[in-house]
């Protein structure tokens, strides 16, 4: 049973609806059945009727070594779904990744493969930004390179129209959204994500909105679209171009007094994550002035 969407529905409420759907179909299949639920709801909205009678299956996205030290109105659980964000060798896209014990086989006749802890062979790594006054998730996304859903995905946000200032923000380093943008000289190509918008685009570039639209033949600015490519000529743009550098004189910069990484990256036509990662910056709010950068 996977009920996760109640709809103002009460506590009360949601139980009975939950344990009559659990009796109906227990007795309709005389097969056991389990409750599928995230840490909050397996905590604070589903009884002790329900997890004394049915198996707990978790949803649970943050390191599994936490877990022992976590209670829920479970006294344990015979599977843990530990991402969403998973990739399988010919799935295109995100796919759910999950960990079971014996007990999830209808059957005891199947034998359960030998599983490691899957953080251990996951990238799970990621970098922490804190929410400044006036920022947008959508606007964060695209200085790191990322979705706005996937941001929702990874920080449990369920209105992404809602962020805070001071709110700290976790950030994939390995996306698998990577691709966004191709570089040659002179331009770039982006591929536009869900949630963007054209000035947004623009911003992040350090050029007009009327640039792009002249350079794509956009007939409507306010209509762009998920997975459509725009080229923008960074010959046109208010940033250095680094691949206009020789590959034998790699660009450098030394920041000083004032600046940021998100406007050192608009500066060179990189993305913060790009930066983040090639130079192993643990807190991208943090960076010093006299410090060299590679670019």
């Amino acid at each position: 049973m996977d009920y996760e969407v109640f709809s103002g529905v009460s506590i009360d409420e949601i139980n009975t609806i939950a344990l009559t759907f659990l009796e109906a179909v227990k007795r309709l299949t005389n097969i056991d059945i389990i409750v599928y639920s995230d840490l909050s709801n397996s905590q604070s909205t589903f009884n002790t009727e329900i997890s004394s009678n049915y198996d707990l299956w978790l949803a649970y996205y943050d390191d599994l070594n936490n877990l022992a030290n976590i209670n829920t109105n479970w006294d344990t659980y015979i599977g843990v779904q530990y991402t969403d964000m998973g990739t399988i060798p010919g799935i295109s896209g995100f796919t759910d990744r999950d960990i079971y014990s014996k007990e999830i086989f209808i059957e005891d006749s199947t034998q359960l493969p030998n599983n490691s802890n899957p953080n251990e062979t996951i990238n799970t790594e990621t970098i922490n930004y804190t929410v400044q006054s006036g920022n947008t998730l959508s606007q964060i996304a695209l200085m790191y390179g990322t979705t706005v859903q996937e941001l929702a995905q990874i920080n449990n946000i369920s209105n992404p129209n809602l962020i805070f200032p001071g709110e700290v923000l976790r950030i994939p380093t390995n996306s698998t959204v990577a691709g966004q943008e191709t570089r040659d000289l002179g331009s770039i190509t982006y591929t536009v994500q869900r949630g963007n918008t054209l000035s947004q685009i623009a911003q992040a570039y350090g050029v007009s909105v009327q640039q792009i639209v002249q350079t794509n033949n956009i007939q409507n600015p306010n209509l762009i679209f998920p997975g459509q490519k725009l080229r923008i000529n960074t010959s046109n743009s208010n940033f250095l171009n680094p691949l206009s550098q020789s590959n034998s004189n790699p660009v450098t910069y030394t920041v000083r007094p004032g600046d940021t990484l998100f406007g050192i990256s608009r500066r060179f036509g990189v993305s913060v994550r790009y930066l983040v990662r090639l130079n192993g910056i643990s807190n991208p709010n943090l960076i010093f002035p006299g410090r060299v950068l590679r670019i």
